[in-house]
């Protein structure tokens, strides 16, 4: 694992500090430091997505640094739609993904894993971390090799309504 330089480690302590608060987006009151465009939990998830969204990030880095995402999907389109539907995704995983439903390339002491049960290494296997600044509204997303265990690309999602 490569080393993460302490200004990250810093703004990934301060990154979970501020996932602990819930702010409008989370069914609490509005909080301006997390809830508003460039307060303290957007600022902290944009530095931290440019520092490890680069191709070839180990996303152990992401998981020590950020702790666990509130979600892992499969596919985008699992992360665009299942968190509106109610019940399982046909062939998909549902909710966040955990030592029950997941078996395979082990992050260290990480209690989620990032290959399905049932996958197979035949072809390509990605996992979306998904890092949720206002609910399912805006969130930052890496994509992940999951065989390599490295970023492939990152981005944020925004609903613009």
């Amino acid at each position: 694992m490569a080393t993460v330089s302490s200004e990250y480690q810093a703004l990934g302590q301060s990154l979970q500090n501020l996932r602990t608060i819930k702010g409008h987006w989370d069914g609490g009151s509005a909080n301006p430091a997390v809830d508003n465009f460039n307060g303290d939990k957007h600022q902290a998830l944009q530095k931290l997505g440019e520092y490890f969204g680069k191709p070839g990030t180990p996303a152990a880095n992401i998981l020590a640094t950020m702790g666990e995402p509130d979600e892992m999907k499969q596919t985008m389109d699992q992360a665009f739609h299942a968190s509106f539907m109610p019940g399982p995704v046909v062939g998909g995983i549902t909710g966040n993904i955990d030592e029950e439903n997941a078996t395979g390339a082990g992050l260290g002491d990480v209690s989620t894993t990032m290959m399905p049960t049932g996958s197979s290494n035949t072809g390509p296997q990605v996992m979306y971390f998904i890092y949720k600044w206002r609910g399912n509204h805006d969130y930052l997303w890496f994509k992940i090799d999951a065989i390599k265990e490295q970023v492939l690309e990152s981005s944020w999602y925004h609903a613009y309504d």
